[in-house]
């Protein structure tokens, strides 16, 4: 899972971490981000189906919202993140998660603000 933020003070957004959620606890995680980052919002990438049908990673990512986000009180937009993989040229088979964030928040900046 890839992290990215747009601080108020510089106003770029910046990839953090990828997180491997199978060995860090995600919770601690967030808790982390929001208190070090002041987060005001959170914007997560919703992988709908080509049809823009819910499948069974968008009930992963609404349970990920209900067990983790809901209890910070803070706005959840969801992005459609169908493509966004396909856009960060990945030729080494790293992680790209947190490039993947980062171009899902600068969606969401480029369509709301």
């Amino acid at each position: 899972m890839g992290f990215a933020v747009r601080t108020i003070k510089t106003q770029i957004p910046i990839p953090i971490e990828v997180v491997d959620i199978k060995k860090d606890n995600i919770g601690n995680k967030i808790s982390i981000y929001v208190d070090s980052y002041d987060i005001n919002k959170f914007i997560i990438g919703y992988p709908l189906g080509m049809n823009l049908s819910e499948n069974r990673m968008t009930k992963n990512v609404d349970k990920f919202i209900k067990e983790e986000l809901i209890k910070y009180n803070l706005p959840i937009s969801k992005i459609d993140e169908r493509f966004t993989s396909e856009l960060i040229k990945n030729t080494k088979n790293d992680r790209i998660d947190d490039l993947s964030a980062l171009e899902i928040l600068e969606t969401y900046i480029k369509n709301n603000d």
